[in-house]
């Protein structure tokens, strides 16, 4: 898949304008996508590892009194609760629609899933390497390991099978996956947006972190702040770069530090 957007300029590159503004600022939000963001991607999604390093650069984050903390994954959101597990951040699962007080998904949606994933079993299941993620409200077709030719095959494919369902679910390509979540989930770049409207954030300095193409839109939601597209060079609309999680955890001290 191809992204569109320009070849972001590293963030550290420019560190010290990016500083000034956090420091004029005196607020500030931070919102995180989760795998390829803050921690590595794994072959399959419970092995991934948050380090102990971003671990503590995160927790220090979250307690500091001029910042707020977001999670915004395709995660469900007691996934990031068990993984994380730090107090003081907010969690978002699903692209931003499973919250502690989350609406019901619509009944017509829950069975469009349904039949849509066994219509996928029948079309799919002969594809090395690919395995389907039920998250209940969501469906994840998983292409980590499914050659690059079979995955836009694949691709193809799923849009095909999922035309019948378009009234109730959408398609999300991701760059390793593809996501099939009903129509009322709106995405991360509504997330960001709703989010940021909460009292007390309004005149924050929003940065958003993210590394895929469900990312693209929350980097428009903060257009004002700083967006920053985490991992290989690609193109983006994020204004910024940074090569992986370990860098998205030294910009934690780096913005600690530019508060104090």
């Amino acid at each position: 898949m191809s992204g569109s957007g320009r070849m972001a300029p590293s963030l550290l590159a420019d560190w010290a304008r990016v500083a000034a503004r956090i420091q004029s600022s005196r607020r500030v939000a931070v919102l995180l996508d989760f795998d390829g963001t803050l921690v590595k991607i794994a072959p399959r999604p419970d092995q991934v590892h948050l380090a102990p390093a971003t671990r503590r650069a995160l927790r220090r984050l979250a307690r500091h009194p001029h910042i707020r903390v977001a999670v915004i994954s395709g995660r469900r959101r007691s996934e990031l609760l068990r993984i994380i597990g730090l107090q003081r951040i907010h969690y978002f699962g699903l692209y931003g629609w499973e919250t502690r007080l989350h609406s019901a998904i619509p009944a017509s949606a829950i069975a469009s899933l349904r039949r849509a994933r066994l219509q996928l079993s029948i079309h799919l299941s002969s594809i090395p390497g690919l395995w389907t993620e039920d998250k209940r409200f969501t469906l994840s077709i998983h292409l980590l390991e499914v050659s690059p030719q079979v995955q836009q095959r694949v691709r193809r494919k799923v849009r095909s099978v999922l035309l019948p369902f378009e009234k109730t679910l959408r398609v999300v390509d991701n760059l390793r996956d593809i996501e099939i979540v009903p129509r009322c989930i709106l995405g991360k770049g509504i997330a960001v947006q709703q989010y940021l409207a909460k009292p007390g954030l309004c005149q924050a300095l929003p940065f958003y972190f993210g590394d895929d193409c469900s990312d693209e839109p929350a980097y428009q939601a903060v257009r004002d702040g700083v967006s920053v597209r985490v991992g290989a060079a690609r193109f983006t609309t994020a204004r910024y770069s940074l090569r992986g999680p370990a860098a998205v955890a030294e910009v934690f001290a780096r913005l600690e530090a530019a508060l104090n």
